[in-house]
Protein backbone atom coordinates (compact mmCIF):
# COMPACT_ATOMS: atom_id res chain seq x y z
CA UNK A 1 0.00 0.00 0.00
CA UNK A 2 2.62 2.54 0.72
CA UNK A 3 3.90 1.98 -2.65
CA UNK A 4 0.29 2.82 -4.74
CA UNK A 5 0.30 5.69 -2.44
CA UNK A 6 3.84 6.89 -3.43
CA UNK A 7 3.26 5.94 -6.82
CA UNK A 8 -0.03 8.22 -6.75
CA UNK A 9 2.21 10.82 -4.87
CA UNK A 10 4.39 11.57 -7.69
CA UNK A 11 1.65 11.10 -10.16
CA UNK A 12 -0.17 13.49 -8.78
CA UNK A 13 2.75 15.95 -8.37
CA UNK A 14 4.00 15.44 -11.83
CA UNK A 15 0.62 16.16 -13.32
CA UNK A 16 0.56 19.54 -11.30
CA UNK A 17 3.84 20.99 -11.84
CA UNK A 18 2.91 20.27 -16.14
CA UNK A 19 -0.48 21.83 -15.77
CA UNK A 20 1.15 25.10 -14.16
CA UNK A 21 3.65 25.02 -16.64
CA UNK A 22 2.31 25.42 -20.22
CA UNK A 23 -1.27 24.60 -21.19
CA UNK A 24 -2.44 21.53 -22.98
CA UNK A 25 -3.06 22.08 -26.54
CA UNK A 26 -5.56 20.18 -28.42
CA UNK A 27 -6.08 19.31 -32.33
CA UNK A 28 -8.83 21.47 -31.40
CA UNK A 29 -7.39 24.31 -29.57
CA UNK A 30 -6.82 27.52 -30.78
CA UNK A 31 -3.91 29.52 -30.01
CA UNK A 32 -3.86 33.26 -30.49
CA UNK A 33 -1.16 35.29 -29.21
CA UNK A 34 -1.65 38.59 -27.49
CA UNK A 35 1.61 40.44 -28.11
CA UNK A 36 0.73 40.65 -32.31
CA UNK A 37 0.07 44.20 -33.44
CA UNK A 38 -3.69 44.30 -34.73
CA UNK A 39 -3.82 44.79 -38.41
CA UNK A 40 -4.35 48.76 -39.81
CA UNK A 41 -5.87 49.75 -42.55
CA UNK A 42 -3.98 52.14 -45.15
CA UNK A 43 -6.01 55.30 -45.28
CA UNK A 44 -6.14 57.69 -48.16
CA UNK A 45 -4.30 61.06 -47.38
CA UNK A 46 -6.25 63.82 -47.47
CA UNK A 47 -4.75 67.14 -49.93
CA UNK A 48 -2.37 68.82 -47.75
CA UNK A 49 -4.07 72.61 -46.40
CA UNK A 50 -1.27 74.87 -47.54
CA UNK A 51 -1.03 77.64 -44.56
CA UNK A 52 0.13 80.45 -46.83
CA UNK A 53 2.10 83.31 -45.30
CA UNK A 54 -0.05 86.13 -45.66
CA UNK A 55 -3.31 84.20 -44.41
CA UNK A 56 -4.93 84.14 -47.77
CA UNK A 57 -6.25 81.29 -49.58
CA UNK A 58 -5.79 83.28 -52.71
CA UNK A 59 -2.07 83.94 -51.71
CA UNK A 60 0.18 85.09 -55.62
CA UNK A 61 2.74 83.72 -54.12
CA UNK A 62 1.73 80.30 -54.69
CA UNK A 63 2.04 78.09 -57.79
CA UNK A 64 -0.52 75.44 -58.72
CA UNK A 65 0.29 73.52 -62.14
CA UNK A 66 -2.25 71.16 -64.26
CA UNK A 67 -3.60 70.34 -67.25
CA UNK A 68 -5.80 73.15 -69.06
CA UNK A 69 -8.81 71.83 -70.87
CA UNK A 70 -11.73 74.45 -72.68
CA UNK A 71 -15.60 74.30 -72.11
CA UNK A 72 -18.48 76.64 -73.90
CA UNK A 73 -20.91 77.57 -71.59
CA UNK A 74 -22.31 80.99 -69.86
CA UNK A 75 -23.50 79.99 -66.60
CA UNK A 76 -22.48 78.02 -63.85
CA UNK A 77 -21.66 77.10 -60.09
CA UNK A 78 -20.59 81.01 -59.09
CA UNK A 79 -24.26 82.41 -60.24
CA UNK A 80 -23.09 84.68 -62.60
CA UNK A 81 -23.44 84.85 -66.76
CA UNK A 82 -20.40 84.88 -69.25
CA UNK A 83 -19.46 84.67 -72.80
CA UNK A 84 -16.32 82.76 -72.87
CA UNK A 85 -16.02 83.46 -76.30
CA UNK A 86 -15.14 87.12 -75.30
CA UNK A 87 -14.05 86.66 -71.82
CA UNK A 88 -10.85 85.24 -70.51
CA UNK A 89 -13.08 82.67 -67.77
CA UNK A 90 -12.14 79.72 -66.06
CA UNK A 91 -13.67 76.62 -64.22
CA UNK A 92 -11.57 75.86 -61.02
CA UNK A 93 -11.06 72.57 -60.08
CA UNK A 94 -13.92 71.18 -57.93
CA UNK A 95 -10.57 69.86 -55.67
CA UNK A 96 -9.41 73.46 -54.60
CA UNK A 97 -12.64 75.10 -54.86
CA UNK A 98 -14.81 72.74 -52.33
CA UNK A 99 -18.66 72.05 -52.18
CA UNK A 100 -19.77 75.38 -51.98
CA UNK A 101 -20.85 76.69 -55.09
CA UNK A 102 -23.38 80.01 -55.26
CA UNK A 103 -21.16 82.54 -52.21
CA UNK A 104 -17.87 80.73 -52.86
CA UNK A 105 -15.09 82.86 -52.04
CA UNK A 106 -12.82 81.74 -55.26
CA UNK A 107 -15.85 82.85 -57.23
CA UNK A 108 -14.88 86.11 -59.35
CA UNK A 109 -10.94 85.43 -58.46
CA UNK A 110 -8.73 86.40 -61.13
CA UNK A 111 -6.28 83.67 -61.69
CA UNK A 112 -2.75 84.22 -64.11
CA UNK A 113 -2.32 81.56 -66.39
CA UNK A 114 1.21 80.15 -68.24
CA UNK A 115 1.03 77.66 -71.06
CA UNK A 116 3.88 75.68 -69.96
CA UNK A 117 5.25 75.13 -73.61
CA UNK A 118 4.91 78.39 -75.18
CA UNK A 119 5.21 80.32 -72.34
CA UNK A 120 1.83 82.63 -73.18
CA UNK A 121 -0.01 83.52 -70.85
CA UNK A 122 -3.41 84.84 -69.92
CA UNK A 123 -5.68 86.54 -66.78
CA UNK A 124 -8.99 84.64 -66.12
CA UNK A 125 -11.77 84.82 -64.01
CA UNK A 126 -13.00 82.56 -61.69
CA UNK A 127 -16.94 81.73 -62.94
CA UNK A 128 -17.54 77.86 -62.25
CA UNK A 129 -16.83 74.37 -61.32
CA UNK A 130 -15.04 71.69 -63.02
CA UNK A 131 -16.30 68.68 -61.64
CA UNK A 132 -13.72 66.14 -59.97
CA UNK A 133 -14.05 63.20 -62.41
CA UNK A 134 -13.12 65.97 -65.52
CA UNK A 135 -10.47 68.37 -63.98
CA UNK A 136 -7.39 66.95 -61.43
CA UNK A 137 -6.27 69.01 -58.47
CA UNK A 138 -4.36 72.27 -60.16
CA UNK A 139 -6.35 72.22 -63.02
CA UNK A 140 -8.61 74.43 -65.07
CA UNK A 141 -11.26 74.17 -67.23
CA UNK A 142 -10.96 77.59 -69.52
CA UNK A 143 -13.60 79.52 -71.79
CA UNK A 144 -12.32 79.84 -75.47
CA UNK A 145 -11.27 83.22 -75.11
CA UNK A 146 -8.68 81.91 -72.18
CA UNK A 147 -7.43 79.08 -74.20
CA UNK A 148 -7.13 80.46 -77.33
CA UNK A 149 -4.59 83.42 -75.77
CA UNK A 150 -2.39 80.58 -74.72
CA UNK A 151 -2.55 77.61 -77.20
CA UNK A 152 -4.92 76.12 -80.22
CA UNK A 153 -8.42 74.87 -79.41
CA UNK A 154 -7.51 71.96 -81.74
CA UNK A 155 -4.77 70.91 -78.86
CA UNK A 156 -7.56 70.31 -76.58
CA UNK A 157 -5.38 70.20 -73.43
CA UNK A 158 -2.26 71.98 -72.43
CA UNK A 159 0.24 72.06 -69.04
CA UNK A 160 -0.08 75.02 -67.40
CA UNK A 161 1.26 77.11 -64.27
CA UNK A 162 -1.37 79.27 -62.72
CA UNK A 163 -1.89 81.68 -59.54
CA UNK A 164 -4.24 83.70 -58.25
CA UNK A 165 -3.49 87.51 -58.44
Amino acid sequence: MTKFTSLLLITTAAIASFSSAAPIVSPTTTVVPTDIPTAVEPTVPEPTIVAFKDNSAFASSVKYTGKATWFTDSYGSCNVNWDGNVEPTVALNAHQMGEQSWGNSACGQKVHITNKANQKTVVARVVDKCPGDECAWGSLDLSPAAFTEIGELDSGILNVEWSYI
